[in-house]
């Protein structure tokens, strides 16, 4: 009877710590640069991601329009594949069973899309739309609160969700999202953290400072993005054929190519 019980308990899925139960202190983690992309056009990033060895980007219409951009990695340059100027404010992306799915702000719309940016469904949201990224069966959203949102992908449906806690502090403000490697990398809007969220618990794992970033701009890309206070870090992409991430913000004019490595 006990190993009976003992088995069951195994099977149960990993659960988020109850309220004031402390998650392990998160590690260190620094972002060593390999090389900088400058791009020819930039764009209110919201959305990054590679697919099938290309660069995506989903930008909202602030300074802009709302696109869905390709971006080569190697030059730079920009091509938009889908421009929807002011009719709504994208947000998030992500690639998922050959479909393209881009979250809206505050329309509560998701619009899936085939490859050619041919518009195949519109889903309803019913929370704000921030970070959008998926793992091997379900998309997992964010929408500025401290919470991880596990997604249907046929109809956006919420199967599931999960508080997201640094020891046993909230972390609130997460936007952009990317799942790696098992993990979910998440920018903590308007601040020059990334943080490395375990989708079973909750628990920030590790954590990144990116303000070395700045420091590698030149003062003219520097006065660009002090312009806005909106400019912030935000933007993050796993090539997972090179191991390396790629990283950017809201009006960047370049793209960051490099690793994660705990300290």
């Amino acid at each position: 009877m006990r190993l009976i019980l003992l088995c069951v308990l195994l099977s149960l899925p990993v659960a988020a710590p109850a309220f004031g139960v402390g998650c392990p202190a998160p590690r260190g983690m620094t972002f060593h640069v390999e090389r900088q992309v400058p791009r020819d056009t930039v764009g209110f990033t919201e959305g990054l991601e590679v697919y099938d060895g290309n660069l995506y980007e989903s930008t909202g219409d602030y300074f802009g329009d709302s696109r869905i951009n390709r971006i080569d990695l190697k030059t730079g340059k920009v091509t938009a594949l889908l421009n929807a100027g002011k009719d709504y404010f994208g947000e998030g992306l992500t690639f998922f069973g050959g479909r393209v799915y881009q979250m809206t702000w505050r329309e509560h719309q998701v619009f899936v899309f085939d490859r050619d940016m041919h518009r195949l469904a519109t889903l309803a949201n019913p929370r704000e739309g921030w970070g959008l990224t998926h793992d091997a069966t379900r998309l997992i959203a964010s929408d500025g609160s401290d919470r991880l949102f596990f997604i249907e992908p046929a109809d956006f449906h919420t199967l599931g969700s999960v508080p997201v806690r640094r020891q046993t502090d909230p972390v609130s403000n997460l936007n952009e999202l990317e799942y790696a490697e098992g993990a979910v990398y998440a920018n903590v809007y308007e601040t020059w953290q990334i943080v490395r969220i375990s989708p079973r618990t909750g628990c920030v794992e590790a954590q990144a400072n990116l303000e070395n970033l700045r420091d590698q701009m030149s003062p003219a890309d520097q006065r660009r993005i002090d312009f806005d206070e909106n400019f912030v870090l935000n933007g993050i992409a796993y090539d997972p054929v090179g191991g390396h991430f790629i990283l950017t913000g809201k009006y960047w004019p370049m793209l960051f190519v490099g690793r994660f490595e705990e300290d």
